[in-house]
């Protein structure tokens, strides 16, 4: 599977019982890289996706461009997400897992790929990242402003050829 997770500086992920994930164009970017692929997280995640495609059917109908279906989607019919509390039991191979506060102990075996979406940000933070990332290789790094961040760094992690 693949994993997807929000992070600050010092590698925190949850702050006084707080998402770090939260931001529009992070989400965005993480339904374009998912597309196509199954993309599984826990309920309270849920929330972030809907509201991007609310976001983006606003955007198609306030411009009048008609688009509202190929451009955003309709929820019902092209969600692109699966949730579930044991989404990292219920994940394959290939598919990718939002993963906000969970504990990946136990999972690390079966992990072929970290997304990482880092703040550039020091929070409080109580929860954090514990993957090793000296056992993996980056493979891709790129900067974006975010929609509540002014930089948002991307970093695709691959262990592919290191076990």
């Amino acid at each position: 599977m693949k994993t997807i997770v929000c992070v600050d500086n010092r590698m925190g992920i949850c702050f006084n019982g707080r998402r770090v994930s939260r931001d529009r164009m992070v989400s965005e970017d993480i339904l374009e890289m998912t597309r196509g692929n199954v993309l599984w997280m826990a309920p309270e995640a849920d929330k972030l996706f809907k509201e991007v495609f609310k976001a983006k059917e606003e955007v198609c109908r306030e411009t009048g461009t008609g688009k509202k279906i190929q451009d955003a989607g309709r929820l019902e019919d092209e969600k692109m997400w699966k949730v579930d509390r044991n989404f990292l039991e219920n994940a394959e191979e290939e598919d990718f897992c939002f993963v906000e506060g969970e504990n990946l102990a136990g999972y690390e075996g079966k992990i072929t790929e970290i997304v990482l979406y880092k703040w550039n940000r020091d929070y409080p933070a109580d929860v954090f990242f514990e993957v090793d990332l000296s056992k993996w290789r980056l493979e891709e790094r790129k900067d974006f402003s975010g929609y509540s961040h002014e930089k948002i760094t991307k970093e695709i992690y691959n262990r592919q050829g290191l076990l």
